[in-house]
């Protein structure tokens, strides 16, 4: 996951947390484009979004 959100070329930053990954960003749109892209494909995990802050 951690792979298709740098291929995106956005101004985020991933960070993986065991089980969990953390994307950063300033732009709020930015985090809803890498949610859009997550919920695009098939992951073998399941998939579950926080807040933004």
């Amino acid at each position: 996951i951690v792979k298709d959100i740098k291929a995106t070329k956005l101004k985020v930053t991933p960070t993986n947390m065991g089980d969990r990954i953390r994307v950063a960003g300033k732009k709020r749109d930015d985090l809803q484009e890498i949610q859009a892209m997550a919920k695009g494909k098939d992951y073998e995990a399941p998939l579950r979004f926080t807040n933004y802050k």
